[in-house]
């Protein structure tokens, strides 16, 4: 992974939180950075095995 794709994973985790922290999860934002957080953490800890999973939203 890249410093860019690394940097991109931190600030969209980071946001994520601040999201949560707020209660603010009933939005578009909340639900695509969720998604993105999700399948990074998929592809890392499935080895990017294609697999059926749920969101944590």
């Amino acid at each position: 992974m890249s410093l860019d794709a690394d940097r991109t994973g931190h600030d969209a985790v980071t946001r994520l939180f601040d999201l949560v922290c707020s209660g603010e999860v009933d939005n578009l934002e909340f639900a695509q950075l969720d998604s993105l957080v999700y399948e990074r953490l998929q592809r890392t800890y499935d080895g990017g095995r294609d697999g059926a999973g749920e969101s944590i939203s």
